[in-house]
């Protein structure tokens, strides 16, 4: 068992990002629940419809989410009914998708389950928010959408893992992102909501985009933006925008680890790259068969 990683998974709510497509964010669903099941009953669904066989843009063979007795579901009526395992439905949700309704289940029997998943922030924040409260469930673990962090924004006290596919083409591209995710994802969160309306503290509505930097008055202290997935901004713009104005958020998440897949790239050198970049972040490489 992996402990550290069972650590950070327990009792949190946790998303999977990840920087493209075919990332391996599925993989490492599975490899996370594996290890988590030692120690606790989890929660996992994904967010709108991530577990096919082949990936619908690539049509690529995609892995299998696999289910064992005790695990939480969230998924539609359809793919419950496809699956190989055994599900007890314990509550039907008022959304519907192009795979059916979406339900939450208690798994009796093991097998394969495709994830159907939410088609918002909003039913994504509404689900979570009756795990946790009717479900009684403390360990969600959440799929997130290719390319996309907004969903990790919308639940409270979420937390995420980020994972990067690395090759020898993208390595310049991916490491400009990693050092923008790190980077933003240590700016602290606002309490002072006193000050929210003091000249010194100016806040952005929306993205953090490259043409609101004009916006921002010459006397501002501290720029307020709602969370990390706001700011659109490169690495070059954010370190010089952050050595003039301190950048708070009004809704936290935390980093825990990114998880680097590296395809044709040896981890000696990439470990090289990193240190040239001054990328010291937490990082597990390839944890599982990739």
């Amino acid at each position: 068992m992996n402990c550290t990683l069972t650590n950070h998974l327990v009792n949190k709510t946790t998303f999977l990002v990840g920087n493209k497509k075919n990332a391996g964010k599925t993989t490492f669903l599975n490899y996370a629940l594996k290890q988590v099941r030692e120690v606790v009953s989890p929660a996992f669904f994904t967010i709108g419809i991530d577990g096919e066989s082949s990936d619908l843009i690539f049509n690529t063979p995609k892995p299998k989410v696999f289910t064992e007795a005790d695990d939480f579901v969230v998924t539609s009526d359809l793919m419950i009914n496809k699956s190989d395992a055994l599900f007890e439905i314990l509550h039907v949700f008022p959304y519907k998708t192009v795979l059916g309704r979406l339900v939450f289940a208690k798994t009796l029997r093991s097998g394969n389950i495709e994830l159907v998943g939410s088609e918002d922030n909003k039913q994504l924040a509404e689900i979570v928010d009756y795990l946790r409260n009717e479900g009684k469930i403390k360990t969600i673990i959440i799929d997130g959408a290719a390319s996309r962090t907004t969903q990790v924004a919308s639940v409270k006290n979420s937390y995420f893992y980020y994972i990067i596919k690395v090759d020898q083409k993208s390595v310049n591209s991916d490491i400009d992102k990693l050092k923008v995710v790190a980077l933003i994802s240590k700016f602290t969160c606002f309490k002072n909501t006193d000050k929210i309306k003091s000249k010194s503290v100016f806040e952005i509505n929306g993205a953090l985009t490259t043409s609101k930097l004009a916006l921002i008055p010459e006397d501002c202290e501290i720029l307020l933006v709602n969370d990390f997935t706001k700011i659109f901004l490169d690495f070059s713009q954010v370190v010089e925008l952050s050595k003039r104005i301190e950048i708070n958020y009004k809704t936290p998440c935390q980093l825990i680890s990114f998880v680097v897949i590296l395809k044709d790239i040896a981890k000696g050198e990439f470990e090289k790259i990193l240190k040239q970049n001054k990328l010291e972040e937490s990082i597990l490489y390839n944890p599982y068969e990739y």
